[in-house]
């Protein structure tokens, strides 16, 4: 672990991305640092002894890396256990990212409410939101919706499934400033929410990043093409997307064929690099793909 247990030079979250697969018998560690606090995420159940000695050598490398509390997640627990090992949680605790603000909840669960590795999407959707109307559907904690306000947008929709996702999402509107700017937080299910998003017009951006699997709400494989084939209805004239999935099993070349058969008048213009630290032996398992949109005749 020692080459990771330094201070990162470009800011980055992802200290160490075992799940990469780029250093073996810590395939199934994460190590993210969120001064003040650093945590370790297991993905595998690892023996009692080499559990001790790696949680010793984190929290003998805390200072150096501006930290005071220890958080491990067992991710490979059902539900998923997080425990503070070592120090204390601060009362507020907030990631960082160009200069906004994220506010994480360690009760949650397993997941903070932020996702460091979706950092170029971020990136990607505030370099072209001036004055847009922008879509961010699945939007969890509105990280995107973030990004978009900081972009100068015009107005912002949100909508996911959790009221207490939504409800971070505000509390992230609020602490960085964008407390009076044209946003929306629908709590619905999208695919029974079409007429709802039209209503509040065509939209210029669209970010579409789901779950790979939400019981009862949406299977990737399933659900996908379904999602594509409304979109149509939503997006502007001329507009732009970003498509994501993060699905270990399903490549890159299988989100390209979904979009080219299920979304006419998309142009594939590139795909995201990965974010700092999230370092991959193969393929990455979030694939988040950048496209302009013509519409046709008819549409």
């Amino acid at each position: 672990m020692a080459p990771f247990l330094v201070p990162p030079e470009d800011a980055r979250h992802r200290l160490f991305h075992g799940r990469g697969k780029t250093l073996p018998g810590w395939e199934g560690l994460t190590l993210d640092r969120f001064p003040p606090v650093l945590m370790a995420t297991l993905f595998d159940d690892y023996p009692a002894p080499r559990l001790d000695a790696l949680q010793a050598r984190l929290i003998q490398a805390l200072p150096a890396l501006g930290c005071d509390t220890l958080v491990v997640q067992h991710r490979h627990r059902r539900p998923a256990e997080t425990r503070v090992v070592h120090g204390t949680l601060p009362a507020a605790p907030w990631a960082e990212e160009d200069g906004l603000r994220y506010r994480l909840d360690f009760e949650r669960g397993q997941n903070l409410g932020f996702f460091a590795d979706m950092a170029p999407g971020r990136a990607w959707l505030r370099e072209r939101a001036a004055g847009k109307r922008v879509l961010n559907l699945f939007s969890f904690t509105c990280a995107f919706s973030v990004a978009a306000l900081a972009g100068g947008a015009g107005r912002v929709v949100n909508i996911d499934l959790s009221r207490p996702a939504l409800a971070l999402g505000q509390v992230n509107q609020q602490a960085n400033g964008f407390g009076d700017a044209d946003v929306h937080y629908l709590p619905h299910n999208v695919f029974r929410s079409w007429k709802k998003l039209h209503s509040l017009g065509r939209y210029d951006l669209i970010v579409v990043d789901p779950p790979s699997a939400q019981k009862g709400s949406f299977q990737v494989e399933r659900d996908y093409a379904k999602v594509l084939r409304r979109l149509p209805k939503l997006l502007a004239p001329e507009a732009e997307l970003l498509i994501c999935l993060n699905a270990p099993w399903l490549g890159a070349d299988w989100l390209k064929t979904l979009v080219a058969d299920n979304l006419p008048g998309a142009t594939l213009e590139g795909r995201l690099p990965g974010a700092p630290g999230f370092d991959e032996a193969a393929e990455p398992a979030l694939k988040a793909l950048a496209y302009g949109y013509r519409r046709g005749d008819g549409s």
